[in-house]
């Protein structure tokens, strides 16, 4: 890879996904808009471009599973790192552990189904798959240097809920999600993954990071 397509990639990469997240942030709190349904258009560009370039296969992403080490692999780490996030979860706010599928049933329902669905779905097609297969060269081997860049470029697309543990939360699960799909190819391993944790923050009070105060669902 020559060095000017090199710094091209870059430069794109950086504009991308910049500019993503801030366009997504006017669109919420200037225009009031839901954020699951500004994810789908947003998403539209990158599946387009991955749907052009015939160095991609959708049915290899679709068709590639993942082992039963990988699978246990991520239910371990899940009951380690989705029992600190509980215990944080009760520990800064008791009144609020558990209090949404307690108060709200119908709408957490909603959420426990349109989260993986919607949100899960289109944020790793653009911050995993297209990421790495688009900009995955510019890190050659230096793969902890891609998984650390997408994790903080994932990380920054949370500021849209104005809030700093979301962030933080964010890049933890980015540096998971990023290792995952780098080290697996497996679209379904990330699919799981994301959607255990997004449902377990919603479920045990701390949903309330990731909200913008603009109804998605009711």
């Amino acid at each position: 890879m020559s060095w000017k397509w090199r710094t091209w990639l870059f430069v794109e990469m950086m504009v991308i996904f910049i500019s993503a997240p801030l366009l997504v942030y006017e669109l919420a709190y200037t225009y009031r808009y839901p954020l699951l349904e500004a994810l789908l258009p947003l998403s539209l560009p990158f599946i387009l471009f991955l749907f052009i370039d015939k160095n991609f296969s959708w049915l290899r992403l679709l068709g590639t599973w993942f082992s039963f080490k990988v699978a246990l692999e991520i239910l371990v780490i899940f009951i380690v790192l989705g029992g600190l996030l509980s215990y944080w979860a009760w520990e800064s706010s008791p009144s609020r552990f558990l209090y949404f599928p307690n108060a709200r049933f119908d709408l957490w329902l909603k959420i426990m189904l349109l989260y993986p669905l919607v949100s899960v779905t289109t944020q790793e097609i653009i911050y995993r798959v297209f990421f790495f297969h688009r900009y995955g060269a510019l890190f050659g081997n230096w793969r902890t240097v891609a998984i650390m860049f997408n994790a903080s470029l994932f990380a920054f697309s949370h500021i849209i809920f104005q809030s700093w543990p979301s962030i933080a939360i964010s890049f933890v699960g980015g540096l998971l999600f990023a290792y995952r799909y780098d080290t697996s190819r497996s679209f379904w391993a990330l699919f799981i993954e994301h959607s255990l944790y997004g449902n377990l923050i919603f479920t045990v009070g701390l949903g309330r990071y990731f909200f913008t105060g603009v109804a998605n669902v009711g």
